[in-house]
């Protein structure tokens, strides 16, 4: 028969292993998207955004559309301007952007514009005269043509037209169980095993 320490360390195993799951089920992952200028336009002030990047729901993804509800951690930054905050506002009649459920790449859905992503000095976007504005799902000839507008003082800072496109980075394994709590799972459940057929 297996000794009180032996069932003592399959049942530390078993809780440890539980916890491990536990934990992960709780996580919410994110796909995180991350921009790319392809051109910054001409004008008074040619530039473009020195990071943009925010994270949307791995499940809004995985559903094929992103609304506005769904991201979150909006990082958008531009050479010389100063923000305070961030937004994302709706457009058009969609409310939301279309995504392939399994790449997260934006795809043409219908001509109505998604979503725009603001970082903007103050307090309240209504008042500001300083921004970034970088849309996500911005419909064009039947293609999604993103662009972004920059904004100091009111007065035009980017070049215009500009264009770019966002790239979907998604969590890794998608949430699936690491091999280690797995293994760690597998002891355990021959430990059980092991012990009732000794009982028998």
């Amino acid at each position: 028969m297996f000794s009180l320490k032996s069932i003592r360390v399959v049942a530390i195993v078993l809780a440890f292993s539980g916890s491990l799951f536990s934990l992960q089920a709780k996580a919410d992952p994110v796909v995180t998207y991350t921009w790319t200028t392809t051109s910054q336009g001409y004008g008074p002030h040619v530039g473009q955004p020195s990071l943009a990047t925010f994270d949307a729901s791995l499940s809004a993804v995985q559903s094929g559309k992103i609304t506005a509800n769904d991201i979150s951690n909006i990082q958008l930054f531009y050479p010389g301007l100063t923000f305070n905050n961030s937004v994302v506002s709706t457009t058009g009649f969609d409310f939301g952007a279309y995504v392939n459920p399994v790449t997260g790449a934006l795809v043409f859905h219908d001509d109505q514009q998604g979503l725009a992503l603001i970082a903007f000095a103050g307090a309240f976007i209504n008042d500001a005269t300083t921004f970034l504005s970088i849309t996500f799902d911005n419909p064009v000839s039947n293609a999604v043509k993103d662009q972004f507008n920059a904004l100091n003082n009111g007065s035009a800072y980017a070049g215009y037209p500009t264009a770019g496109y966002w790239t979907a980075t998604l969590p890794a394994g998608n949430s699936v169980p690491e091999p280690g709590s797995l293994a760690l799972l597998g002891l355990g459940i021959l430990g059980i095993a092991a012990i009732r057929r000794r009982k028998q």
